[in-house]
């Protein structure tokens, strides 16, 4: 009997309730983004109605160079807007400041005098709020922010409800996330349908996404969990194997994140979960991406070049001129931008972790952290 006390046991896992969640206006964000459109009509969202409005409005109304000016200088410094937008959550919450400026000494560049940036960015939004406060088109943003908290309202239950079942897959640790509650902003006309950011600290997370793209949603929520076991896996990874991540993944992602494994690497275990395994599909293959293309003859894809004008230049300035150089064409393009063998990879890790069991002395961290230094 004495032997069986000895022998060590799993350390078990204190699994993360699903957390409260609630819809909040945050000024500071949206002061920020509308300064980053008056600055340059072209950033982000402009297409939909919304942002059509407020780019007509800026040239109608700019707003002046000095105040402008004041939000070049902290881009000028090399401040990026990651940190501008975690920085400008402590707009009008000081009690926010302490927990905000730890993360960003922790995940940002340590030389960075975070108390300098914060005052002159509040110093950009004061003047820019000044002149921008009690226009039409700020009634008008405020009438759809009321609008849109409402709706959120709503429909907190289904949120609840889709929150509850990443963590009853992944059952994260407390130990590891915790996130007792969810703060949702209303949805900002600015930031394209497809994008958000997120941002966790105090046990809070908030999130900035379409209110109509839940998948979005989900997507800045996984964040919360799977940011903190990449950190942990960083630390089991070899510097071969992190360089090696930036090679398997696709060209598309390397163009969007970089090649620093980290964001990769996050991305990667985010997408693979939240575009494919949870919805029962599996990642592109070549044969999917190319499709029927493959059964066109020479003569029907020389009738199709001829009723295509577009497709025809695009093949000219290719120098594709019959249906086999067009699939080899579509297969380097494929192999250059699409392929992804880490998704591969870690879609069949989901696989054998939805296999498992014993999902109380297991959870996705523990599996990870074991399983993908071997595999990658």
């Amino acid at each position: 009997m004495e032997n069986f006390k000895n022998i060590e046991q799993p350390e078990k896992i204190e699994s993360m309730k699903t957390p409260e969640i609630c819809v909040q206006e945050e000024k500071g964000v949206e002061l920020l983004s509308l300064l980053f459109k008056a600055k340059n009509p072209e950033w982000g969202e402009c297409n939909t109605p919304a942002a059509r409005n407020i780019i007509t409005y800026f040239e109608d109304n700019p707003i002046s160079q000095e105040t402008l000016n004041k939000i070049d200088v902290l881009l000028a410094e090399g401040t990026d807007e990651e940190l501008l937008y975690w920085l400008v959550l402590t707009y009008g919450h000081d009690e926010r400041l302490e927990a905000v400026e730890n993360e960003l000494k922790k995940n940002k560049s340590s030389m960075i005098d975070i108390t300098s940036v914060k005052q002159k960015l509040f110093t950009a939004l004061e003047a820019f709020s000044e002149e921008f406060s009690g226009s039409m088109l700020s009634e008008k943003i405020k009438e759809d922010t009321e609008i849109d908290i409402l709706n959120r309202q709503k429909d907190i239950e289904n949120a609840t409800s889709r929150i509850r079942g990443l963590i009853e897959f992944f059952n994260p640790d407390i130990k590891t996330s915790n996130i007792k509650k969810i703060i949702f902003m209303p949805t900002n006309p600015i930031f394209k349908t497809n994008t958000g950011f997120s941002c966790n600290f105090s046990g809070e997370q908030f999130i900035l996404s379409h209110i109509d793209n839940t998948d979005n949603q989900d997507h800045e929520f996984l964040h919360g969990i799977i940011n903190p076991i990449v950190e942990k896996l960083s630390q089991k990874l070899t510097e071969e194997q992190k360089e090696k991540i930036s090679k398997l993944v696709s060209g598309k992602l390397r163009r969007d994140y970089g090649e620093e494994y980290f964001s990769l690497l996050c991305e990667e275990f985010i997408r693979t979960y939240n575009d494919y395994f949870k919805k029962g599909e599996k990642p592109q293959s070549y044969e999917n991406f190319i499709g029927n293309i493959l059964k066109i003859s020479e003569e029907e894809f020389q009738m199709f070049l001829n009723e295509n004008n577009k497709l025809k230049e695009e093949c000219k300035k290719s120098g594709v001129k019959n249906i086999e150089e067009f699939k080899n064409k579509l297969e380097e393009d494929f192999r250059k931008t699409r392929e992804d063998k880490l998704q591969e990879l870690i879609y069949k890790m989901y696989q054998e972790y939805s296999e498992k069991e014993d999902k109380e002395n297991i959870n996705f961290e523990k599996f990870i952290l074991d399983r993908f230094p071997k595999e990658i």
